[in-house]
């Protein structure tokens, strides 16, 4: 499945076409309007949305463009602004924690984020986990993380036995990123990494590929450029095993009417990702 997080505001038409180009199953919205606001372009299967004010306020979404992928609120309350636990189940089962992190009275960015993982404990430690978001975390800005620690963070993270997507990837050291994910202002001379995708042992182990946007792409849209995971937590079939797929699967399980008699999973893949896309822009029933 493909997640995206992306801390960008959805609030005109060419941001939200810009999200469609990705093709995510799951996106992950900061400074996200209410998924009302923007269902006329985006036609999500499932929405989660947090904030303080649905009308007028910003929050943190998230969406689901794939019928395979149902969403749950794991809290009655979140307590945290934004750090919000979602179980997704499905054709993949794993928890989500979605994250904007804001300061809050007396907080640092870093505190109010490491105490919400502290409540959330129950739910990281049960099954495959992913806390992917807008961390407003750098170790080189000693003020995102005031009353806390940056190692006291990242202890907490490898207590949970959660390992960064970006770092096991380029294989770089926390505050020597070579990619940022944030410009102050918009400015290529103020780049930041303060966006992060944690994942579990499966997670790591199922990842395809970990990718971030470069400024260029993406700072005409935001400051900040998207988090694209691509992974399974499905166990891989054996190199010489097909998957026919038939007819009668497509229209059971995919409501497609074709005259071939199989396709493969490559060319099925294929053409879900071109109607998925017609349908999320609105063109096709």
């Amino acid at each position: 499945m493909k997640l995206v997080s992306w801390n960008c505001r959805l609030n005109s038409k060419d941001r939200r076409e810009k999200l469609i180009e990705v093709l995510p199953d799951l996106a992950v919205i900061q400074e996200s309007p209410h998924p009302d606001y923007i269902a006329n372009d985006l036609l999500f299967e499932d929405a989660i949305w947090v904030g303080q004010d649905k009308n007028s306020g910003l929050g943190v979404s998230v969406l689901s463009f794939s019928k395979d992928y149902q969403l749950t609120l794991l809290v009655d309350e979140v307590k945290y602004e934004w750090v919000v636990p979602i179980k997704v189940s499905g054709k993949e089962n794993f928890t989500l924690i979605a994250v904007w992190a804001k300061r809050m009275p007396g907080a640092s960015y870093g505190k109010v984020l490491y105490s919400a993982l502290q409540e959330y404990e129950k739910f990281i430690q049960d099954g495959p986990v992913i806390i992917i978001g807008d961390f407003n975390l750098d170790k080189k800005v000693r003020s995102s993380y005031t009353g806390i620690g940056y190692e006291k963070i990242m202890a907490l993270f490898e207590n949970y036995d959660l390992k960064s997507c970006y770092h096991t990837i380029e294989k770089e050291e926390f505050s020597t990123e070579s990619k940022a994910t944030y410009y102050h202002y918009g400015k290529f001379d103020k780049p930041f990494h303060v966006d992060y995708c944690f994942g579990s042992k499966k997670v790591l182990e199922g990842m395809h590929s970990f990718t971030t946007g470069t400024a260029e792409e993406y700072l005409p849209f935001s400051h900040h450029v998207p988090l694209i995971l691509d992974f399974s937590l499905q166990m891989p079939a054996a190199e010489n095993e097909k998957t026919i797929i038939t007819p009668e699967i497509l229209k059971q399980e995919y409501l497609l009417s074709i005259d071939s008699t199989f396709a493969t999973v490559g060319e099925l893949e294929e053409a879900i990702k071109y109607i998925r896309a017609l349908r999320i822009m609105g063109n096709m029933e």
